[in-house]
């Protein structure tokens, strides 16, 4: 599994190196590679503690199956899963059914596991806040325009147009904050999508969801735009879509724009590192070398500000990304050059 830019989340987990390391609730280990830490996540294996991969995968098989249904030591299983990750049966099920739908290889099943299992808790998490918010007419709005009728009857123009200037002020705010709360429930569909591992229709959601966010909410369409373009990149590493990996491409170049280097340092530098992962899926499937040399230059650039003294977690990650694409590039400029060596020369034949 290659490494997700920028947000996948599995809060729980440390990053890993060369040896196995255990998340803070000791549930979730990373083999040879890491596997999540603040918002990125990265891996070639994930064990979940206690539970082996092929318990895992006949989980994933008995996920429509009646609990009653079930010997005891698949009993166990479910439960034993639910411990780890702290999910109810009814939410374990439906992880187990996602994953099972999607066709994920047998290596793969215990980190969709969990990556799966932790979108259902940012789920959770925004539905409890969403069901807090209420959007509703502002009370002082009604009274206002009673007011301004009142001044207009008396002749008071000046009066009436001064309280109407405030009526507008105040249903201006609150069409932004509805606009708002329709942008959040628009990310909510993005993260329910991602918790059933369909990225393209995730993507469509955070699209959408950054076009409603009101004006002065930078930083809240900016987030919306990273969701976007990691659905997206997910999309094109993990199904094989190449016009999804180009659109994920697109986009980090626009965010690009949007975060300004000197403001902003590491973020841009983030995004360069992202960029650069895209660049290297689509590199390695495309003929020539033109995708893997824009990936070099966007790890590389990414490195100017992730050093080894300001963010050594990102530096390590992006030395290793960088040296991935230097190896691919030197396999793939070695094997054009036999390629070459060895085509047969057009000779004419002689008359």
């Amino acid at each position: 599994m290659r490494r997700l830019p920028c947000l996948i989340i599995l809060a729980s987990v440390f990053v890993a190196g060369e040896k196995a390391s255990y998340a803070q609730t000791s549930t979730v280990q990373a083999d040879n590679g890491s596997v999540a830490f603040g918002g990125t996540a990265i891996g070639n294996t994930v064990r979940i503690e206690g539970v082996p991969y092929k318990e895992v995968e006949e989980a994933v098989r008995n996920a429509t199956r009646p609990h009653e249904a079930l010997s005891v030591s698949q009993q166990h299983i479910i439960k034993l899963l639910q411990e780890k990750l702290a999910l109810n049966e009814k939410q374990l099920r439906t992880a187990l059914e996602v994953v099972g739908e999607a066709s994920t290889p047998p290596e793969q099943l215990a980190a969709k596991l969990v990556e799966v299992a932790e979108r259902f808790k940012a789920l959770q998490e925004k539905a409890k806040a969403s069901s807090n918010v209420q959007i509703s007419d502002d009370p002082r709005i009604g009274e206002l325009k009673d007011d301004a009728k009142k001044a207009i009857d008396i002749g008071d123009l000046a009066k009436a147009d001064e309280i109407l200037a405030n009526v507008e002020e105040l249903q201006a705010s609150a069409l932004d904050r509805l606009a708002l709360s329709a942008a959040e429930t628009s990310g909510q569909r993005g993260t329910l999508a991602l918790t059933r591992l369909r990225y393209s229709e995730a993507a469509k959601h955070f699209a959408a969801a950054a076009a409603r966010v009101p004006s002065g909410q930078d930083a809240k369409r900016l987030s919306y735009l990273e969701q976007e373009a990691a659905a997206l990149y997910q999309q094109g590493s993990e199904r094989g879509d190449n016009a999804a990996a180009r659109l994920a491409i697109e986009r980090y170049g626009q965010l690009l724009t949007l975060k300004s280097r000197e403001r902003v340092p590491l973020q841009w530098a983030g995004a360069q590192a992202s960029l650069g992962i895209a660049l290297q899926v689509l590199g390695e499937r495309e003929s020539g070398t033109a995708r893997l040399e824009e990936a070099a230059r966007a790890f590389r650039a990414a490195l100017e500000e992730q050093t080894r003294e300001r963010e050594a977690l990102h530096w390590v990650q992006t030395r290793e990304d960088l040296d991935s694409t230097l190896r691919a590039l030197m396999n793939r400029d070695a094997t054009e050059l036999e390629t070459k060596n060895t085509k047969p020369l057009n000779r004419k034949q002689p008359k």
